[in-house]
């Protein structure tokens, strides 16, 4: 069952409010490197607490500034891809797993499961891309229909480049042939 008191509608309005334009009131803005950061803040829009008070130690996710050099402030795992995986997820059994359910897979296996990934994954759930560890970070923030693609579709939002309404499943069709590639799936 998924996370309970993690709210995927206050989740969804915070992603669609600060994907193109960052909370720079709140939270601090890693021009070059935000998508992890932003993945975070839309987390805890949605009611994930903040824990741990070490911003090395995999066991704390927290920000507690809005000063982007104030590095010791904000936790690796909320900022850093690779490090949100070992908070979240699972790399090679080092890993807190506290999201619900944590997926690898190709982006062949996505394609090809694509319906069975939007039947069990939602608003709120997070997207990452590694090869094989992460470097992107994205979230979920709607899933219709889309007529361009003929076919149910999940959209993200991500920043590094800031962008909203982005198609899934048109996402990692262009990864398709990439050697070394993988999806990271996170139930929240």
């Amino acid at each position: 069952m998924p996370s309970t008191g993690y709210d995927r509608m206050a989740a969804k309005e915070y992603a669609e409010k600060y994907a193109l334009s960052p909370n720079l009131k709140d939270y601090p803005y890693y021009k070059s490197d935000d998508c992890t950061n932003f993945v975070s803040q839309v987390l805890k829009a949605g009611g994930m607490q903040e824990i741990g008070s070490q911003w090395d130690n995999f066991n704390s996710w927290f920000c507690r500034t809005k000063y982007e050099k104030e590095l010791k402030k904000v936790a690796i795992t909320w900022r850093a891809a690779r490090y949100f995986m070992r908070h979240w997820g699972n790399e090679d059994g080092m890993g807190d797993n506290r999201a619900y359910g944590f997926y690898r897979i190709t982006p062949e296996e996505a394609i090809s499961n694509f319906l069975t990934i939007y039947n069990n994954f939602d608003v709120g759930d997070v997207i990452q891309y590694g090869n094989p560890l992460p470097y992107h970070t994205q979230v979920i923030h709607n899933k219709v229909f889309n007529p361009f693609m003929g076919q149910y579709d999940f959209f993200v939002a991500q920043h590094t480049v800031n962008r909203l309404n982005v198609s899934l499943y048109g996402y990692i069709l262009k990864l398709l042939g990439k050697d070394n590639i993988y999806i990271y799936l996170y139930k929240l």
